[in-house]
């Protein structure tokens, strides 16, 4: 596309697919997406969660008896956006003329993987927030047993059997392959951003290695155990080109303007983020609810064998 053809909503669009194809431990997470920043106060923002309902019982005996009825409260938890993530690139007009002939590949890709990258980040910085737990024990021989018991305590919380996920850092993922324990990933379940990670399966958990983590770590988790929420900034109205879109799980804003200081155009991708570790509503038996964090963080060099 000739560089005087770039449109906005376009490029916006490439950039957002572009996103959902690299994400990997961002795209196994709750993501609370808009294309503005409302629904909040401040640089909070409200996240809605599941409603939880226990059903009731009546014998049918009690045919004309008057059914008791439940109201159904939208329940939020604030978030909140705590980076303003961004990618700002000066080309100049030499380039642009003979040196960039494809303005997707040459600019936008490089730029949003940087993006991309960040975000991972906040999502594995907040995972590693959490408490570590010392009540698991783990045996590099027979690593199933951690994931088992692991398992055990996050359905116990009321956690679904489906979506469970095991983040681990390089060094527990070579004793995961050296033990076997792994079946084969395409059995996995994984979406297609995570087609390129090492991924398998174990004892209910998808398995994603990830090097941003320590090489003894490991997270399990549920996807609502975290929610990475993103914000896309108000497109500026003193720019030449400029559009603000949501779509795939994410939330982007793009500028294309002129710098008469240095004489180049300049091209700035950003969206707004933050990430929190979340609590759920778990149903008890009587009908009771309680809040639970649905995700146990352990480090197999400080746990007992």
């Amino acid at each position: 596309m000739p560089h005087s053809l770039v449109i906005p909503e376009q490029v916006l669009s490439t950039a957002i697919a572009l996103v959902r194809d690299d994400l990997a431990l961002a795209a196994t997470v709750n993501r609370d997406y808009e294309d503005n920043f409302g629904g909040g106060k401040g640089t909070v923002v409200n996240v809605r969660t599941p409603n939880t309902l226990k059903a009731r019982r009546r014998k049918l005996t009690a045919d004309g008896t008057a059914i008791t009825t439940d109201t159904i409260s939208e329940s939020t938890v604030p978030v909140t956006i705590t980076e303003h993530v961004y990618s700002a690139v000066d080309v100049s007009d030499v380039q642009m003329r003979m040196e960039i002939t494809d303005f997707t590949k040459q600019i936008t890709v490089p730029q949003v993987r940087g993006i991309v990258e960040d975000l991972e980040n906040l999502v594995v910085e907040t995972m590693q927030a959490l408490p570590e737990s010392l009540t698991i024990p783990y045996d590099a021989t027979k690593p199933h047993l951690t994931f088992t018991k692991a398992r055990k305590m996050l359905r116990d919380l009321g956690l679904p059997a489906e979506g469970l996920w095991a983040a681990v850092g390089t060094g527990v993922y070579a004793e995961l392959v050296d033990a076997n324990a792994l079946t084969d990933a395409s059995q996995s379940g994984s979406t297609e951003a995570l087609r390129n990670a090492n991924i398998g399966r174990l004892r209910g958990f998808t398995v994603v290695e990830n090097n941003r983590f320590e090489d003894d770590e490991i997270v399990f988790y549920g996807r609502d155990a975290f929610t990475l929420a993103i914000r896309a900034p108000y497109p500026p109205d003193g720019a030449a080109f400029t559009a603000s879109q949501s779509d795939n799980g994410f939330a982007m804003t793009w500028i294309k303007d002129y710098d008469s200081n240095v004489l180049k155009d300049r091209s700035i991708f950003q969206t707004y983020a933050g990430c929190q570790s979340m609590q759920v509503k778990r149903l008890a038996k009587d009908g009771t609810t309680s809040l639970v964090t649905p995700a146990i963080r352990v480090r197999t060099s400080t746990v007992p064998a």
